[in-house]
């Protein structure tokens, strides 16, 4: 059996690369505000961070889609400076 070689989260097929607008502080601590998912803007209400790794930084957020509250989980790369989120 061949080995996959990664090149990165382009390459992750369980991760979807989403824009974000965020804040950071003046210790350098981010929190999502804004999330764009296809061609929709969604703003985040709630957010919080959940766990951090290494080089990761996970988010639970909750967004208004409609007349709906919808959890969503992003994920901030420290190293790539992207975000993503899970594909279901």
């Amino acid at each position: 059996m061949a080995a996959i070689i990664s090149h990165g989260l382009h390459d992750c097929t369980h991760l979807k690369i989403v824009s974000v607008i965020s804040s950071f502080d003046c210790e350098g601590n981010i929190m999502p505000l804004y999330v764009r998912i296809g061609e929709e803007s969604l703003k985040i209400y709630n957010a919080y961070q959940s766990e951090s790794t290494f080089n990761l930084l996970h988010f639970k957020c909750e967004v208004m889609d409609c007349d709906r509250v919808k959890p969503i989980k992003l994920t901030y790369h420290i190293n790539d400076h992207k975000w993503s989120m899970p594909v279901k």
